[in-house]
């Protein structure tokens, strides 16, 4: 009888215990910091000046993570992502010949919510980006410039763009571009065009 009684007076304190974590898990839900992975596509084009070298959009790809802390309204967003950008350069010398580099980004953006409910936002959002060269492929520029050695590791940007949230996943457009060459022996600076989708882990 005595081991029925114990079980009886667990009971309640069960359900409690129950009630209070189920509570937990849906305040967690609202909680206004998110962390998520994204991943999508690059288009990029490497204008370049004091070159007889055309340029051209070329595709690449970008993934890694985000964190985004929500204030009513307004979010600010964090990510931190690995990229491969590519741009074809051309002329009658050469011919068609492609630069690519690798590098990691890490742009921080300012976001305000123009559509706002519980399963459905929708976006605008702006703000910089900082990214480091990992290495690059860009022999094209050597034979153009026997001097030319590599892109410049660290390089400023801005990026501006729309996105859309449905449930746990998000969606967003963005245009990048350069506020310092990358390479400043042909002054150029890069812009991309990207696309990506995410998900929200919590």
């Amino acid at each position: 009888m005595k081991p029925q009684l114990k079980l009886k007076n667990l009971l309640p304190l069960l359900l409690i215990g129950i009630t209070f974590i189920a509570n937990e898990v849906k305040s967690q839900s609202k909680m206004p910091i998110h962390i998520g992975f994204k991943g999508g596509a690059n288009f990029s084009n490497l204008s370049l000046s004091n070159s007889n070298l055309d340029s051209k959009y070329s595709l690449g790809y970008h993934g890694g993570m985000f964190t985004r802390i929500n204030i009513s309204k307004l979010y600010v967003q964090a990510e931190l992502l690995y990229a491969q950008k590519k741009s074809k350069m051309e002329n009658s010398a050469i011919g068609t010949k492609q630069a690519k580099w690798n590098s990691i980004e890490v742009p921080v953006l300012i976001g305000y919510k123009l559509l706002q409910s519980d399963n459905v936002n929708l976006r605008v959002f702006g703000g910089g980006v900082y990214s480091y060269v990992l290495n690059d492929k860009a022999s094209v520029l050597k034979k153009v410039s026997q001097s030319f050695q590599k892109f410049d590791k660290s390089n400023a940007g801005y990026q501006v763009g729309a996105g859309v949230d449905i449930g746990k996943l998000t969606l967003d457009l963005k245009y990048e571009g350069a506020l310092t060459s990358i390479t400043k022996e042909f002054k150029a600076k890069p812009d991309s065009f990207q696309a990506s989708i995410g998900f929200v882990i919590f």
